[in-house]
This record gives structure tokens, sequence and C-alpha cells, in this order.
């Protein structure tokens, strides 16, 4: 690993915004790996998808498993997708989500001080364990945040896995025997069911993972945004109901989910990994470093430009889930609580958890009941 792939690791998110002024969308790690995020580039990449190669994670397969769909290509990868796209679509599972908002959203007490990542990721688990295996169980799903954020909530001790190896063993025995358990007595069966059994422990951890995530970390920016724009609030509240759909897609834009779509291997060896966070900060956006819902009621741009949920064979399966649980969160904490974060978000500096790119363990929200 060179210098420069060696301050993407350790300083990702500054690292990134060095390259401000690179209006080529390329830049060279090394010899033989490719940073991109011109529009060009990605379209050539979108339409060869099926063609290339999509390698591991060196941080995270060690912890979902080699055998994970993230990491699968060609027939295998294929027959996945056939499962899982059709069982996660949001209409299927709004009455569940609802519930499950419901509930958490009543939890918070008026005045509790909570962390807002860690709140949104509460929730989102609830969500995905519930499509997932059947249940939200508390202690099951408790064990497997611990086992989570042991790997990746802190980011030198990710790294230090990562490079160095040892340290605690990357699987739970004990969690992965509840999860199998679980997944194999669920009534009424779950998506899990679905599933394969060759591997099942790999594409459960896996789900559970990718399904909860992104999505809160989404959610977690979305409502960091809405407290920095008041007025938004209002708007929202009054009906505007394509304005809070752009709220959305602009939080998206501005701290989209995961830093990288993945990577990309051609048939000569040559890696490339797509910038989102990049992609989505080019001129081609008026004032791009601006937070400005309203430039996406005009239309979404296309997913050469914006693609928060990556592209190609590999865009996120749970994309349209994920855009209904922000939505309904969103829209259940406007409704009944009112939000505010502490200590005042003037700057924010993210919290990378794998590729996820989360708000701060500092960052809290305090909320009190609408009237």
């Amino acid at each position: 690993m060179n210098r420069q792939e060696l301050r993407l690791a350790l300083r990702m998110i500054p690292f990134l915004d060095e390259q401000d002024g690179n209006t080529d969308g390329v830049l060279r790690l090394r010899d033989d790996r490719w940073l991109v995020w011109h529009p060009d580039v990605i379209s050539w990449l979108w339409r060869r998808d099926r063609e290339l190669g999509h390698p591991k994670s060196r941080t995270l397969s060690p912890l979902l498993g080699n055998g994970s769909l993230l990491w699968m290509d060609g027939p295998s990868h294929a027959a996945y997708r056939r499962i899982i796209v059709p069982a996660l679509r949001g209409r299927l599972h709004e009455a569940t989500i609802r519930e499950l908002v419901d509930r958490t959203v009543a939890e918070l007490r008026p005045g509790d001080r909570v962390g807002l990542a860690a709140w949104t990721r509460k929730l989102t688990l609830r969500v995905v364990g519930r499509i997932l295996l059947g249940t939200d169980d508390e202690v099951l799903l408790t064990a497997f945040t611990n086992w989570l954020d042991r790997r990746l909530g802190n980011r030198m001790r990710t790294l230090a896995h990562r490079f160095l190896g040892g340290g605690a063993p990357r699987f739970d025995d004990e969690l992965d025997r509840m999860l199998l358990q679980r997944a194999r007595t669920a009534e009424p069966p779950a998506l899990a069911a679905l599933l394969p059994e060759e591997g099942l422990r790999d594409q459960l951890v896996s789900l559970l993972f990718a399904g909860h995530e992104t999505t809160a970390s989404a959610t977690a920016w979305t409502v960091y945004w809405l407290d920095r724009n008041p007025e938004l609030v209002e708007q929202i509240q009054a009906g505007e109901e394509e304005l809070l759909t752009a709220t959305i897609m602009e939080s998206l834009r501005l701290c989209p989910p995961a830093t990288l779509a993945g990577n990309r291997v051609t048939s000569d060896g040559v890696v490339l990994s797509p910038s989102i966070y990049l992609a989505h900060r080019r001129p081609e956006f008026d004032d791009p470093k601006s937070f400005n819902p309203k430039r996406f009621l005009k239309g979404k741009p296309p997913n050469n430009r914006f693609f928060p949920f990556g592209g190609g064979v590999r865009h996120c399966p749970g994309m349209d889930l994920a855009l209904l649980e922000i939505r309904l969160i969103v829209t259940a904490l406007l409704a009944r609580r009112r939000v505010v974060c502490v200590p005042p978000p003037r700057s924010c500096e993210p919290q990378l958890r794998g590729a996820a790119m989360a708000p701060p363990p500092g960052l809290s929200m305090v909320t009190t009941c609408r009237p």
C-alpha cells in the first residue's frame, strides 16, 4: 500500500475533500488502482458492470464472511438478487415499518438526550430484523449491535484489524448460533426462509448489516440537515410532500450513506473505485457544497452523477425500502416531536463505519412533545 492509499484509508474524508479542484474526475492511487468519479467513467462502469470483477472488502469480508452475497459474481449473484429484490419492495413492508417507527418514536421521552446515529441504527435494525428473521427481539439485535460496534465502532480499531490482523475474533459463535436458529424457526417464515442453507450465516449477517447501517446513516443525516434548516421543517409540516422528498435526496447527495460504491476490477487487473462522495460534489451541481433541496424539485440527476445507493448490477437491492424508511421515520418525528441536535451542529465530522458515513457519536438529539 502506497502513501496515497494509506491516506485514503486513514483519513478518508479529508483526503477526498482535498480533491475538490480535480475536475478530471480520476485519481491514480497506485499503478493498478484508480479512484473515479467523472460521469463518463461512471457511465462506462455501470454499462460494463456484468463483465467486471467485484473483489472482497478487506474491512468487511472478515466480518461478513467470504461467502457474502456482497462479493458474489455471475450466476450466483444474479440468483440471490432474484430472491431478495422482490422481497425488499417497500410497499410489502410499509405496515411493519409504521408499527416499529411508531413504537420507537413513542419510546423517546421528552428531554432525553439520545445519540442520533445510535437511535436511527436501533430503529432500522428493528425493521430489517423483522423483515429478515421475523423478529425485532431485543436480546438478539442487541447482541448483533454489540458485535458490530466492537469491530466498526472505532475507526482506528477497525483499521488495526484490517492491516495488522489479530485482536478479537471476527466472528461470534454464539451470535451466529442465535441468528441461524431464529432463521430456521421463524413463524411465520420471513425472508431468511427463502435463502439457501449453504452459506446462510454469511447472508444473514450481510443483510442485517447492509439492511440497516446505511439507511440509519441516511436518516440521521436528514434529521441533522432539518435541524439546521428550520424553515424546511415548517414547509414540510405545512404539507409540502415534494419538499420532504427533495430534502432526503439532497441529504443523500451531500452525506451519502457510503463514500465508495465498491470496487470493480477490469480484465487486465485494474481496480476502479467509484467515489460517491466526490461525484456528488462535482461542479455540475450548482454551488455543490451548499445544502439546497430545491435543486431536486427540478428532477433527479442521471445515475452517472447521483448514485447514493451505488449502480450497475451492484446497486442496493433495498433502495426502495430504505427510501420509504427514511420518509416514514422523518415524518413521524416531525409530526410528534420537536427535535434539536446537541451540541448545535456548526460542523459535523462524519464517522466512518466500514464504508458507511454516519454522523459522529457525539451528535445527540433532544426531543420534546409536539402540541
